[in-house]
């Protein structure tokens, strides 16, 4: 079966940690706040990296003069 869509890469908890900088509790708290979206495949838990991705990006801060 052919997808025209690429198979996203989903991370773990602690790969999401890691990418981000924090500890697991935050990734598992963002999670437990609905704030990060994710995946649960049985018992295991996956955050997309493109989902991480806009997780990011809506929560950086821009400068004052690039603000619009």
């Amino acid at each position: 079966m052919t997808h025209s869509r690429e198979t996203p890469a989903l991370l773990t908890v602690e790969q999401t940690a890691e990418r981000l900088g924090t500890s697991v509790r935050f990734v598992r708290r963002l999670r437990a706040e609905r704030r990060l979206p994710f995946v649960k495949l049985g018992k295991h838990l996956r955050i997309d990296s493109a989902d991480l991705e806009a997780f990011i990006d809506a929560h950086r801060e821009r400068p004052w003069h690039e603000a619009s």
